[in-house]
């Protein structure tokens, strides 16, 4: 299903990425704000915006959209405050479609409890991919579907461990594709702290413990390549 309208609540160096890119896929949308500071931020970057607070009567977006045709990003840069945004929404519109922010596994668990329809984990990554993303319009729309749009496709971080069957591998070894059946989106370099590089330019990149594969598929391809990297080297 393509929702018509997308509303993002919050203006961070993450909500801002999601902004940017839906503001023109969809019909409809809105950015809201918690903060005056977020406010300034997002007027000098060219938005129109709505301050809210977490005690909202959220009734009130039925009066902007059509909540079946409607999907919200809570991308605020407090978990706590993303769940709770989460659960208020969720009590209020069962059917509403919710994509949430997470620092971190452990807050994504929480937000998926919350009601969340999916979770996007480690913002400071995945605010990188679609900045990076951005830049390359033909895959713009892809990412977009696999993210948000398509609830059964997922976006992962593996992390090589230090006895990994893949320590020692170069990317063209691995067919991430034919033998997984997953797409290898990009790996992060541990020597490197949080710099990656996408797939195609790390062809020949040497896997070292500690490095971190970026990867989208179905849930159950990705537990296989999972396993498969936290198998020990023999």
């Amino acid at each position: 299903m393509m929702y018509r309208s997308a509303a993002v609540f919050g203006f961070n160096e993450y909500s801002r990425q999601i902004a940017y890119q839906v503001r023109n896929i969809y019909q409809d949308f809105a950015l809201f704000v918690i903060s005056e500071e977020e406010k300034k931020a997002a007027i000098q970057a060219g938005f129109l915006v709505e301050m809210f607070d977490l005690s909202e009567d959220w009734h009130g977006i039925e009066q902007k959209f059509d909540v079946k045709n409607l999907i919200v990003f809570c991308a605020l840069p407090n978990d706590a405050e993303n769940v709770f945004l989460t659960i208020s929404l969720r009590a209020t519109f069962d059917k509403l479609n919710i994509v949430a922010l997470a620092q971190d596994n452990e807050s994504a668990i929480k937000m998926k409890s919350a009601g969340a329809n999916k979770v996007l984990p480690s913002l400071q990554l995945a605010a990188n991919v679609i900045s990076d993303m951005l830049e390359k319009p033909v895959v713009t729309k892809v990412l977009h579907d696999v993210l948000f749009e398509d609830s059964s496709l997922n976006v992962v971080e593996i992390e090589v461990t230090r006895h990994s069957s893949f320590v020692g591998k170069r990317l063209h070894e691995i067919h991430f594709k034919s033998q997984y059946d997953v797409i290898l989106l990009a790996i992060v370099d541990h020597e490197m702290g949080t710099t990656f590089s996408f797939a195609s330019k790390g062809h020949n990149h040497h896997i070292d413990a500690g490095d971190v594969l970026v990867v989208i598929g179905y849930q159950d391809k990705l537990n296989t390549l999972i396993d498969a990297v936290r198998r020990r080297h023999v």
